[in-house]
């Protein structure tokens, strides 16, 4: 851990369930942060720790070397951060995006921080809040080598395994989303099979131990559909939440924009979208993924 006096000066924007995760990782490695949330609610909850909180995206630029951002979306981002009010404190320091965006988003806000005379780097966060705040996250990466290093010494708090993709903004998006793509399908088809076996009063447990963990064997997929899969056979919706059903749907909604963005087909996750609304409507806006099962199998 460097020493004070060699360390950044970090922002971070947005305390939501992965923002406080991010901010929390850095007060345990050393760092003195500065915070902003709109809601002052959330920063407030950091009065008592060694970070400053800020009441204004410009108060935290300004008091920060690098500004790490982690909003809802894209159009937070650019209602928040990429304006002309903020432009002036940005001017000179480094935004770091680790906000879930397409790769068009990403250029779109690299090409404002250029113009404004900020250095500006994509990362893309694959991990829950829980394991960014133990320092086993991996976080990838993409921006020129020189903005990579002058981030690297934040970026290695935060995470186990840092993967730098490209110098090309939006290739970690990309990367990213096509992960999400594939796992979206394979979480909803989890679900839809455990359906089955909930409505056939087949055994849920040999399902989840032998026909999926089994064929799985071992791994972070493994070890995601079999939680999912024990939180949707109990129902016991409100434990262990990782993200949020809205955070998923942000998510899924960037793997859709960018899909049609470079005209790739996407019905399928289309459904999944579906789903996903079926299961909010149900009331299920402080729920993990695995409440997507009561759209799939309604409780009776």
């Amino acid at each position: 851990m460097p020493s004070n006096s060699d360390q950044p000066r970090v922002a971070v924007l947005g305390l939501g369930n992965m923002g406080s995760a991010l901010a929390d990782r850095l007060i345990a490695q050393g760092f003195d942060i500065t915070v902003w949330n709109r809601s002052p609610g959330k920063a407030q909850a950091y009065a008592r720790s060694r970070a400053l909180i800020a009441e204004s995206v410009t108060a935290a630029v300004e008091a920060s070397d690098i500004i790490l951002v982690c909003l809802l979306d894209h159009v937070a981002t650019m209602a928040h951060v990429a304006t002309k009010a903020v432009a002036p404190a940005l001017r000179g320091k480094t935004l770091v995006q680790l906000t879930s965006i397409t790769a068009a988003s990403s250029r779109e806000l690299g090409a404002w921080a250029r113009s404004n005379g900020t250095a500006y780097l994509e990362g893309q966060i694959q991990d829950y809040p829980d394991t960014v705040r133990a320092g086993a996250a991996t976080i990838v990466c993409a921006g020129p080598d020189e903005i990579y290093a002058t981030c690297r010494t934040v970026l290695e708090a935060l995470a186990d395994r840092l993967v730098h993709a490209s110098q090309a903004l939006g290739s970690a998006s990309t990367l990213v989303n096509a992960q999400l793509a594939f796992s979206f399908m394979t979480y909803a088809g989890m679900l839809h099979g455990l359906a089955m076996c909930q409505k056939a009063g087949v055994s849920s447990d040999i399902f989840r131990d032998v026909m999926v963990r089994d064929y799985l064997k071992s791994g972070p997929l493994a070890d995601d559909l079999d939680a999912m899969a024990r939180t949707a056979q109990s129902r016991t919706f409100d434990e262990s939440v990782g993200a949020t059903l809205p955070v998923w749907l942000a998510s899924l909604r960037e793997v859709l924009a960018e899909n049609r963005q470079e005209g790739l087909g996407s019905e399928h996750l289309q459904a999944v979208e579906k789903l996903m609304l079926a299961a909010l409507a149900a009331g299920h806006d402080d729920h993990d993924f695995a409440a997507v099962i009561d759209a799939i199998n309604p409780p009776d």
